[in-house]
């Protein structure tokens, strides 16, 4: 039976977090998986999580009276254990609940590994040695809140220690050590700063957290935590079930890992994966390995399926990418990890093909000035001769005698707002392309994204020819970037799509949104902002497309616009099309303006 704890959230009541609820669990099963960093902004419930799972794990023996917390039962046992057994024979335990050691930011070294007085240590041994946090983290969980805060060398020691399962202090010659075997938990808000690399890989896995956008997931965590606040033993009772099933769960699952096994098949896949990724630490296979065994004992199997290589991958390799210097961190989702299984993203050439053309009829396409260079034919500016007028309620330039003929049409002896007109000028400005390239999962399938940077690429060459200024916008994950502001170094935007990677989700709008601040910023340029995507849109800036549409309506209704479908015209989803119809911009496919 659970004994509920007042102050602790019921793990089972947490809402939504599915990747760090499973991240958690299966170290609860198996901690040799060596941890999980979990990263996020302050109140996405990291530590509320790392906490409550503290009431899902049983009881565990304790040799009396040890200063270590070493486990009778089996395993390591620290040196005065080890010499009271072969003193009296056996060793008396007792049964305790595993407790949540926190580690402070402001920990130093002794702190965490215990002090040790050598003229002791010499005449006394293990005795010597004043218990620190890794002692008291033996048999528990071992939470280090902003580890990204806390000193390199004190985190190396702590991961060393959740790697050995051992804490070893060598100091004038004395070697004393004792066992350190722990669920290690490390939360960190990437804006306060990142960890190293070298410090990140030794986590075992990792987990990227984010508030819930659903209205109604965000309702119900209201709920819950203000219930759990006004009366937390009967919120405790309302959960207790679910509680009790999950710890058996886990029980179960701890019986089962020993007798696991990875067949030859699953140890190939997860060595296909991890070099489709470039990623070359070995350390990224074992743990891949480790979390698959224990996936599999989770769900009750004594066999390892690819669909639990999958999902451990996703766990254990995300952190592990090779990183491009000035680049955010890539992407990973279960799409990706997929296609690498499946063979579609094996040997993929992602580069420009520089062999390629741009269809001439491309330039023929009239969209305000789109695709035109210094010394073609006059584009909409706001200089230049004054050619026409069109109603405006809110003009940057007042046409007079259009708006006063149009207040005498309605016999209106006043010119109101809905009389205004604007001056619309011809004038010989600067073309600036604003290229807007989808870099998420769905473009690496077919080589899709081959074709988008390769019509990138023609677009920048035609743009150097006509002395155009280009900027360019990638967009993937749950963000777009201006990775090359408006410039006529053709080079450095040619090096950037070059080193574009891809992989996660499709925040479309967010990229247009973008889009239409950069064009707004260079009023004075005749922009056109060139989007490339397959449109399969899965993030918005509101909840859903039609919302963000309306939204930047008034902001792009003016901007000039061309979308690149890339998907043939028979395979599309509509979806660019749509979004086009709602500008009257041209909508061309990849496969028509590309030879």
């Amino acid at each position: 039976m659970i004994i509920f704890d007042p102050h602790v959230f019921p793990f089972t009541a947490i809402r939504g977090q599915e990747l760090l609820r499973k991240a958690l669990i299966l170290n609860a099963i198996n901690p040799k998986i060596g941890g999980v960093l979990i990263r996020g902004d302050k109140g996405t419930g990291k530590s509320t999580a790392v906490r409550s799972l503290r009431e899902l794990l049983p009881e565990r023996p304790v040799v009396e009276g040890c200063r270590f917390g070493c486990d009778p039962t089996g395993g390591e046992l620290c040196q005065e254990c080890q010499e009271r057994l072969r003193r009296e024979g056996r060793l008396p335990s007792k049964p305790v609940r595993m407790q949540v050691v926190d580690l402070p930011v402001s920990a130093t070294e002794d702190m965490v590994v215990g002090s040790l007085d050598i003229k002791r240590a010499l005449r006394d041994g293990i005795k010597a040695l004043e218990p620190g946090i890794l002692a008291r983290a033996n048999g528990n969980i071992l939470y280090i809140d902003e580890v990204n805060l806390l000193d390199d060398y004190v985190v190396n020691t702590l991961l060393d220690a959740a790697a050995m399962g051992m804490n070893i202090i060598e100091r004038e010659g004395i070697s004393i050590m004792h066992p350190s075997r722990f669920i290690l938990a490390g939360t960190m808000n990437p804006e306060e700063g990142d960890l190293r690399p070298q410090i990140i890989d030794r986590f075992g896995l990792c987990v990227d957290v984010e508030a819930l956008m659903d209205p109604d997931d965000r309702i119900e965590v209201i709920k819950r935590a203000v219930e759990f606040q006004e009366d937390p033993e009967s919120f405790h009772r309302k959960f207790m079930k679910k509680q009790e099933a999950l710890r058996t769960k886990i029980m179960r699952a701890r019986r089962i890992l020993p007798d696991v096994e990875v067949p030859e098949d699953a140890l190939s896949l997860i060595v296909r994966i991890s070099s489709a990724l470039g990623i070359r630490t070995h350390r990224a296979d074992i743990i891949t390995a480790r979390t698959a065994r224990t996936m599999a004992a989770l769900k009750g199997r004594e066999r390892v399926t690819d669909d639990d290589v999958r999902e451990a991958a996703l766990l254990a390799m995300k952190h592990r990418l090779k990183q491009l210097p000035f680049q955010r961190e890539q992407e990973l989702d279960q799409d990706m990890i997929q296609d690498i299984m499946d063979g579609e993203l094996e040997d993929e050439d992602t580069g420009i093909d520089r062999n390629r053309k741009l269809k001439l009829n491309l330039e023929a396409t009239d969209l305000r000035g789109a695709l035109q260079g210094k010394t073609s034919r006059a584009v909409e500016a706001r200089k230049g001769k004054y050619v026409r007028a069109r109603p405006n309620p809110e003009p940057e330039s007042i046409a007079m005698d259009a708006t006063i003929k149009r207040a005498a049409a309605d016999g209106s002896p006043v010119v109101l707002p809905e009389h205004l007109m604007e001056k619309v000028r011809a004038g010989r400005a600067e073309t600036l392309y604003i290229i807007v390239l989808d870099t998420s999962s769905s473009m690496r399938l077919e080589r899709k994204i081959k074709f988008a940077k390769t019509a990138s690429w023609l677009i920048l060459r035609d743009s150097y020819e006509k002395r155009n200024r280009v900027a360019l916008i990638a967009f993937r994950g749950h963000k777009a970037e201006l990775v090359v502001e408006p410039t006529s170094n053709y080079e450095s935007v040619e090096e950037a799509l070059e080193e574009l990677s891809s992989g996660g989700r499709t925040p479309l709008t967010p990229a247009l949104k973008l889009a239409a601040e950069v064009s707004a910023s260079h009023k004075d340029d005749a922009a056109t902002i060139i989007v490339i995507s397959d449109g399969r849109c899965n993030v918005f800036i509101n909840s859903n497309l039609e919302e963000d549409i309306r939204m930047l309506a008034p902001e792009l209704d003016r901007v000039n616009m061309i979308f690149v479908n890339a998907e043939p015209s028979a395979r599309s989803l509509g979806i660019l099309e749509d979004i086009a119809a709602n500008f009257t911009s041209e909508v061309l496919y990849l496969d028509d303006i590309l030879i």
